[in-house]
């Protein structure tokens, strides 16, 4: 086997939406689910800004809800997670929480199952009005897309006691692959809580966040999607972890999740992604 086909973490079916078959399902299915979810967004936005606004706890029951509300109408009525990831969840003491990245619901989910939590996003997500109303509290974006030093912004947060999500890929990429990290989460040196989101391959997302309103149309437009959520026991730090280069922590994280998910070590890293080169055509 080629050493390309066998390492290939960006290679899915093209999804395409503007197609015979995938129209009258948004028309039947997806638009209603839209106009319902406006209905939300406005509902949420006037609890935020006139009930509660700076009541912390208030703020992420609202999100969590709006956000199940949201996995809902987006196809996913069930959010299979097992016993064991479950407890390992809800005992976990790691402020640092790193998942993998292969769909733009990701992020939902990761709201939903940790809604104290501050995530990491890029700076597209900021640009979208009703998105920037509703992480305002709880994100901390990049610069720009790719780039950009939160570490100060981080180690403020963490020294709150507050928790942090990494999708430490950086891009997504296939759900099965386990890309080279990026250093955000290493930086403070801190236990990792380790999560896994796995879908159907079919719904894996590797697209540039440009096209994330036609990913969102696309599994709305479905009556049923599938998806479960998987929990390491928390990574704890070794010495060499601790005193060592950060690229032996990072290392030793990837192996440790690699291993425990069951899923490929790429050698691949976000800047292999085809829209990193395209925005980056000098990388």
């Amino acid at each position: 086997m080629d050493i390309k086909d066998y390492d290939n973490p960006f290679k899915v079916e093209e999804t395409r939406f503007w197609s015979v078959k995938t129209i009258p399902k948004f028309l039947l299915i997806g638009l209603p689910r839209f106009i319902f979810l406006l209905v939300v967004y406005i509902i949420v936005i006037i609890l935020i800004l006139f009930f509660n606004d700076r009541n912390i706890n208030f703020q992420n029951q609202v999100a969590k809800w709006t956000i199940r509300t949201h996995l809902y109408f987006f196809g996913y009525k069930n959010i299979d997670i097992d016993p064991k990831s479950q407890e390992l969840i809800s005992k976990s003491k790691a402020q640092i929480i790193v998942c993998n990245h292969s769909s733009y619901i990701d992020s939902l989910l990761m709201v939903y199952l940790f809604p104290e939590a501050k995530i990491i996003s890029s700076e597209f997500v900021s640009k979208i009005p009703v998105l920037k109303k509703l992480g305002d509290n709880r994100c901390l974006y990049l610069k720009n897309d790719f780039t950009g030093n939160l570490t100060g912004l981080i180690e403020e947060a963490l020294a709150k006691g507050e928790r942090i999500i990494f999708f430490s890929n950086g891009v997504c990429c296939r759900g099965d692959y386990l890309l080279k990290l990026r250093n955000g989460a290493f930086v403070p040196r801190k236990n990792i809580l380790p999560i896994y989101v796995d879908y159907p391959e079919k719904d894996y997302w590797i697209m540039g966040e440009h096209d994330m309103m036609i990913h969102a149309m696309c599994l709305a437009s479905n009556r049923t999607n599938k998806v479960s959520v998987k929990a390491l026991p928390d990574y704890e730090l070794v010495n060499e972890d601790m005193e060592g280069d950060i690229e032996i922590f990072k290392e030793n994280f990837r192996r440790y999740y690699a291993k425990g998910f069951g899923v490929k070590l790429s050698q691949k890293s976000y800047k292999d992604h085809p829209f990193y080169k395209i925005k980056n055509p000098e990388s």
